[in-house]
């Protein structure tokens, strides 16, 4: 790895090395939570000062590619699931894409009375009966969303259903409605209870919330969702776009 340096071009070397280092987490060489090195390691491997490798893994940090524990050293962090909106996608398409195997464990599905919340977006009559769905879905053998997934009557599952996969493409197969549109709302929120077990986390532990009405063609509602996310493993990116004509 010391012959790839090379140090007669403009480039600087904190920035080959943390390229180098880069490659190595990308192409599956180390793998997550895999013991990656010390500073030192990697000063005495690439023959550079320590302000240069301490700036070529801050690099990698800031990038969520590595993480340090006192007195251990640096690992490979996790991967993180990056969801760019305002792609809909299902949970299984997302792994699918990421080019991880996606899994379900399905927790329960009852017939019930839903929350307020749920009744108002999937627009049932007070006391009416909603199908809900609570699953664990993970990518990689690894927990990531505890889900519970409101649907009325009209939707036509019953408790009895195949929900290993996805619930998008389960609907679209028995009622002939696809999922077109929907409304994410998203939050930041501390694991407990039953979620902290379901997710195998601990108390406390920084989870991502959303809340999830999707529609139709028709733009009639089809479920509402509540998800809780591990926030170790989940992210957003939002595209902005910047209005020229604000004040």
């Amino acid at each position: 790895m010391k012959e790839r340096i090379n140090r007669d071009i403009p480039v600087p070397l904190y920035y080959q090395i943390s390229n180098l280092l880069e490659e190595r987490i990308l192409e599956g060489i180390a793998k997550p939570g895999d013991y990656f090195g010390t500073e030192q390691e990697f000063q005495e491997l690439f023959e550079v000062s320590r302000a240069t490798i301490r700036k070529a893994l801050e690099r990698l940090e800031t990038d969520e590619l590595i993480y340090r524990i006192t007195g251990k050293g640096i690992f490979v962090a996790p991967r993180k699931l990056k969801v760019e909106l305002p792609q809909l996608l299902s949970f299984t398409e997302e792994m699918k894409l990421k080019g991880m195997t996606p899994g379900t464990v399905l927790v329960g599905a009852d017939w019930v009375e839903p929350p307020s919340t749920a009744i108002q977006e999937l627009c049932l009559s007070p006391g009416s009966q909603a199908l809900v769905i609570r699953r664990v879905r993970s990518g990689d053998g690894i927990p990531i969303v505890y889900s519970e997934c409101y649907l009325s009557p009209e939707s036509g599952l019953t408790p009895d259903e195949d929900y290993s996969g996805s619930l998008y493409n389960l609907l679209e197969s028995r009622t002939g409605r696809s999922v077109d549109i929907a409304r994410h709302r998203i939050e930041a929120t501390l694991a407990a209870g039953s979620v902290a077990e379901h997710l195998a986390t601990p108390v406390g532990f920084p989870l991502i919330k959303f809340g999830r009405v999707a529609f139709d063609t028709n733009g009639a509602p089809l479920l509402y969702e509540i998800g809780y996310c591990r926030g170790d493993h989940y992210s957003y990116e939002i595209m902005l776009k910047r209005n020229k004509e604000s004040p």
